[in-house]
């Protein structure tokens, strides 16, 4: 991937497109606290430069939402370093989903549950980049990391995401799609945004990564759940998550909702990546 010269940066305010109001579908326009849907009349309002789509998720985007909010992730983010380490790093262990994007100048981009956007310095500076997920810390610290790029990030949820249609010429999602409360619904919003034809990158930890610890082996699950709640800092809430959508069929989704999508065991079993191509 090329270095070139980063684009100015661009705010809400000053440039509102793709967006749509996830209510009615209306096209937005900046008022005094952000910005108002020409149709329903309902303000999104701007947050330090974040546009508020949702600030109170449901269910297991609570849950997750919670989690990143707390004191707990930190403590995990060592856990998944560790884990990169011992597949070649993290840059090599992101670089295995990132090569999947296309090598394309001015690329449009959507990455759903952006999180704390480590990987978007390794990225052309010239892609248009667009980020969304639940968690306040996690933008608040993808902005501070990428605060010379001119990401555009939006608090809200996968399953709607307030875009008009064919607007990006590529979406990414890492780390987040397992645990989405609908991962189909937000498969196809993340078809319907893309452009028809435009890649889709999705990739996670094995929904079943817990299987291959020592206490489900020995059929004490409870040893593992014990582990990753307490020793790994996952907490009780998201544990649970975890291990309700362990059984979560990702290729079949896959091939439901997406053009040629094929899906690839990477880090040695431990995740996932699936690609295809909008519809």
């Amino acid at each position: 991937m090329s270095v070139t010269t980063p684009n100015p940066t661009v705010d809400w305010k000053t440039d509102p497109h793709p967006l749509r109001c996830p209510d009615c579908g209306g096209s937005f326009a900046p008022v005094e606290t952000g910005l108002a849907c020409a149709g329903c009349h309902r303000v999104y309002p701007i947050r330090d430069g974040i546009l508020v789509v949702k600030d109170e998720p449901t269910a297991d985007n609570l849950i997750a939402r919670d989690f990143y909010n707390s004191s707990l992730w930190p403590k995990f983010r060592f856990w998944e370093w560790f884990f990169f380490v011992c597949n070649g790093g993290e840059r090599r262990s992101r670089n295995v989903i990132l090569q999947h994007l296309p090598k394309q100048d001015g690329l449009k981009l959507l990455d759903v549950a952006i999180g704390d956007g480590v990987y978007h310095s390794w990225l052309p500076r010239d892609w248009n980049v667009v980020g969304i997920d639940v968690s306040t810390s996690q933008l608040a610290a993808c902005q501070r990391r990428n605060a010379d790029r001119g990401l555009r990030l939006i608090l809200g949820e996968a399953e709607t995401l307030p875009f008009q249609d064919h607007s990006f010429d590529a979406v990414l999602s890492i780390g987040g799609f397992n645990h989405f409360n609908d991962p189909e619904a937000s498969l196809r919003e993340m078809a319907r945004v893309a452009r028809p034809g435009a890649p889709i990158v999705i990739s996670d930890e094995s929904p079943n990564l817990t299987d291959r610890m020592i206490g489900h082996k020995l059929g004490m699950p409870g040893i593992d759940r014990w582990v990753v709640s307490r020793l790994m800092n996952l907490g009780d809430a998201f544990t649970d998550l975890v291990e309700r959508n362990r059984h979560i069929n990702i290729a079949e989704i896959g091939q439901r909702v997406l053009k040629d999508s094929k899906y690839q065991v990477i880090w040695r079993g431990g995740g996932y990546v699936m690609v295809g191509q909008a519809p």
